[in-house]
């Protein structure tokens, strides 16, 4: 959203807190038991540097804020990014996840990795359709390589 007020042209902000406040209730964890605050925003930082060269949009990061505020579409491409790396991050996190098994008890934690991945799929999927939807230009070939004509 842009306004002019005189001679200066104002361009409306969105605060990184706002994105991660969002991105948490996305990755259902609004107690913080799963996500530091640092974390969280490191994906949203990743998510808006991706989706400006994807999408061929000039969103920058100065501060705290994102201008120009992304909105409708372009935020939930921004969210799905941001989910995407936080499952990254994830998957890093429990890599050496262990099975434990004495007596009766069994604790097994070693499937994490994978079902991270496995959402990080999905999660990738939907974003390669939704941003394909956004601009008809861009085609994304099976090795997740985007094409955009005329480059």
């Amino acid at each position: 959203m842009r306004w002019a007020t005189g001679w200066k042209t104002w361009e409306a902000e969105v605060l990184l807190t706002d994105l991660i406040s969002d991105l948490r209730i996305d990755l259902s964890d609004p107690d913080a038991s799963l996500f530091q605050e640092n974390t969280l925003e490191r994906c949203v930082r990743k998510a808006v540097y991706k989706l400006s060269r994807d999408a061929k949009l000039s969103l920058t990061i100065s501060g705290d804020n994102i201008s120009p505020d992304p909105e409708g579409e372009t935020r939930e491409l921004l969210l799905l990014l941001g989910q995407i790396h936080a499952c990254q991050v994830m998957r890093s996190a429990t890599a050496n996840a262990f099975s434990f098994s004495s007596g009766d008890k069994k604790v097994d934690k070693s499937k994490q990795p994978e079902h991270w991945a496995k959402l990080e799929l999905d999660l990738q999927t939907e974003y390669d359709r939704r941003l394909e939807a956004l601009n008809p230009d861009i085609q994304i070939n099976d090795d997740n390589y985007i094409i955009t004509p005329g480059l």
